[in-house]
């Protein structure tokens, strides 16, 4: 918060700083849910998504997001929603006008054999989010594992 922020700017702010984590909620929902439409609508239209070793998985706009969705569907995906899920903690957000960056940490959990949960990775996610007619979205997703599966 800098000195002599107006009141309005500060509940700008904070309003902000929710609708943003209400987008890392969505986007939890979705994937998870197995609605790449909706998952792909979280991005801008020039959004990126960076994962994988080295970078090695990177898509750009939202045709590209949908065909890497559906490409992982069954391999690196459930094939199903409840098949896995999305754990992600430990958010930071800063807003900077229309822009703003975000950091967290996800969990990847997936249905074990006997239905045990077992965790499959863990990494965090870097974030550029940008307003775009009205709402946050996803400009750029980085989401490199720090915890690979074996």
């Amino acid at each position: 918060m800098a000195a002599g922020e107006s009141l309005e700017a500060r509940v700008q702010r904070l309003e902000d700083v929710e609708a943003i984590r209400r987008l890392l909620q969505d986007y939890r929902t979705c994937l998870d849910g197995k609605d790449f439409d909706g998952y792909a609508e979280l991005f801008t239209a020039d959004g990126e998504f960076v994962a994988g070793p080295d970078g090695s998985i990177h898509v750009r706009g939202r045709e590209e997001i949908l065909a890497m969705l559906d490409g992982m569907r069954g391999n690196l995906l459930g094939e199903r929603g409840g098949d896995d899920f999305h754990v992600a903690v430990n958010e930071k957000i800063e807003i900077d006008g229309d822009g703003a960056t975000a950091t967290s940490t996800w969990v990847y959990v997936i249905r074990g054999e006997g239905d045990v949960p077992d965790v499959a990775k863990i990494g965090q996610y870097r974030d550029v989010l940008r307003r775009e007619d009205g709402r946050w979205r996803f400009r750029r997703r980085e989401a490199p594992a720090d915890i690979p599966a074996v």
